[in-house]
């Protein structure tokens, strides 16, 4: 049997999911009133906004990935997932452990789509540029491997929830491929995108998940910042 045809359930469900994702309006920061009697105030989006940046701020001793500028409904889907218990509860994934921890002061599905919806209208912010490759065999791999559901030039695909990729910082984008292929990311039976990226990234080599990240930050990512860092 081809190896794609046992994509198909879950490709077919996330297809599926994605339709009903695309149906929903998404909340307006104006807008007080959402999900019944639930009610979000600005100082209460500043509160969790305030905590957030501690670690997806721009301070290289302590960051997180930036989150500025990422699609909305991949912000909110990835922060059900930790409030959910989907992602987070692994603590040999000491970063992932310690966001599903920090995710526990989201009171409710309203106050995750309000930051969700805050982060995802700022203006992207540089990154850090240190991840190197072969730009080439980068390009090709991507074009025969991830633009499918990524995008041709890594603006996501929603017709099979596939997300952008075009926020992401080298380290974040290299590290997290990594967990994808060693069981730490995409392991839960609910996490069906993430089960799908992890079956994906098994046979890639780490020089060609290098030469693939290298492409695409360079290629389309936020503008460059220096770094001393090297990964």
């Amino acid at each position: 049997m081809p190896r794609f045809l046992a994509f198909l359930p879950i490709l077919a469900s996330l297809f599926i999911g994605c339709l009903l994702l695309s149906c929903q309006p998404k909340p307006s920061l104006s807008s007080k009133e959402k999900g019944g009697h639930q009610k979000v105030t600005d100082a209460r989006v500043d509160e969790l906004v305030r905590e957030c940046q501690v670690c997806h701020g721009v301070k290289e001793a302590q960051r997180g990935p930036i989150l500025d500028g990422m699609e909305y409904s991949y912000l909110f889907d990835q922060l059900q997932k930790f409030r959910s218990g989907i992602r987070g509860q692994n603590p040999q994934n000491r970063s992932e452990y310690l966001m599903g921890i920090g995710a526990r002061k989201i009171q409710n599905d309203v106050e995750a789509a309000y930051l969700a919806e805050w982060f995802s209208r700022q203006p992207p912010k540089p990154a850090l540029y240190t991840v190197s490759g072969d730009l080439k065999n980068g390009k090709d791999f991507y074009e025969s491997r991830c633009a499918s559901c990524h995008g041709q030039q890594a603006e996501g695909n929603r017709l099979v929830a596939g997300p952008s990729l075009n926020r992401l910082e080298g380290w974040y984008f290299l590290d997290q491929m990594r967990k994808f292929q060693g069981d730490f990311r995409g392991y839960h039976p609910l996490d069906e995108r993430g089960r799908v990226m992890a079956a994906s990234a098994k046979d890639i080599s780490d020089r060609t998940l290098r030469d693939v990240v290298a492409y695409v930050v360079e290629s389309f990512g936020p503008p460059e910042q220096p770094s001393s860092r090297e990964w």
